[in-house]
């Protein structure tokens, strides 16, 4: 059986609806509409997230063509053993007095100014360059575009 048909398969041993198990995974409703299609295969992605939501289902099968599609979920005891530590607001105080102890400030170091001097703007004289006209060719007309959309034209005399 291939993956696409496992969570089909998977939908239908839940009960659920194509739609509600996407939410439920959280995945697009399209990513599975099309993995049932046949369309496309599943991501890892998306397999990792079918694990994590639904932990009874059996992994190996999954992935692996294993014989079983659910596995027993373990049991997990939650009675309180005497074996667990209560940590007290105490501890806390204790561990914040001890590291206050050992805590030592840095001394002041004091910072010299460093004398800098200002950059002086060298100011060149803007000489205009006439460059000569190639041979033969004048000037027809000066266009000026403005950036409020309007413009000049000039003529030469």
């Amino acid at each position: 059986m291939d993956l696409n048909k496992k969570i089909e398969q998977i939908i239908i041993d839940k009960g659920i609806s194509p739609s509600y198990f996407a939410d439920t995974v959280g995945i697009q409703r399209s990513s599975i509409s099309h993995i049932l299609s046949g369309r496309n295969k599943p991501s890892l992605d998306i397999i990792q997230r079918i694990l994590k939501v639904f932990p009874d289902i059996d992994r190996d099968w999954l992935l692996f063509d294993s014989d079983v599609p659910q596995q027993n979920a373990p049991q997990i005891n939650r009675q309180n053993t005497a074996n667990q530590r209560v940590i007290s607001q105490n501890s806390f105080e204790q561990t914040s007095r001890e590291s206050n102890r050992n805590y030592q400030p840095e001394p002041n170091v004091v910072q010299t100014p460093v004398n800098v001097t200002p950059r002086r703007k060298i100011e060149r004289p803007v000489v205009p360059t006439q460059q000569p006209l190639p041979s033969g060719k004048q000037i027809e007309r000066i266009v000026i575009f403005y950036t409020d959309g309007t413009f000049m034209e000039s003529k030469p005399n």
